[in-house]
């Protein structure tokens, strides 16, 4: 497997564990909660320009236009992303016979990315500190990436099976 193809792979298998993870989602908490989070992630990057990367509470902001399409188009650029970056971490050998453990571990460590990044940038605080059940929403968040992980593992085993 040359780079290309192993870039190819991890965004394919990014994508296909994100469209898992939504799927996973929606039969948890329901396609309106799981929306409504993505429009606030959309929110946040549509006021960048008018209100900066910081806010006290990104719920309490004005709602932008085309919020819905900036979080989910978002979202899943994040999660093609991720896919790449566990196929640079990883390499070919994950995708030639991938392991559930690489998947699932990576998995966890992406929720890293809302906790340290982008909650703090929407005023929860770090890993939630600001919410009112942070360690409910935490453990969420990790259960949620965690089948991010094991869609990124049952993708490359599905690829494995086609190809």
């Amino acid at each position: 497997m040359d780079f290309a193809e192993l870039l190819f792979f991890g965004a394919t298998a990014g994508l296909g564990a994100t469209i898992f993870t939504d799927l996973f989602t929606f039969l948890r908490q329901g396609t309106k909660a799981t929306h409504t989070f993505y429009c606030m992630v959309g929110r946040w990057i549509g006021s960048l320009p008018r209100q900066g990367i910081f806010h006290d509470d990104i719920r309490a902001s004005p709602p932008v236009a085309g919020e819905a399409i900036l979080g989910w188009s978002a979202h899943v650029i994040l999660g093609i992303f991720f896919g790449i970056s566990f196929a640079l971490l990883f390499g070919a050998s994950a995708f030639n016979a991938p392991q559930i453990w690489q998947g699932l571990s990576f998995g966890l460590a992406t929720v890293l990315v809302p906790w340290l990044v982008f909650q703090p940038l929407f005023g929860w605080g770090l890993a939630m500190s600001n919410a009112p059940t942070p360690w409910r929403m935490r453990l969420k968040g990790m259960i949620t990436h965690t089948v991010f992980g094991l869609g990124l593992w049952l993708c490359i085993a599905a690829m494995n099976a086609l190809l």
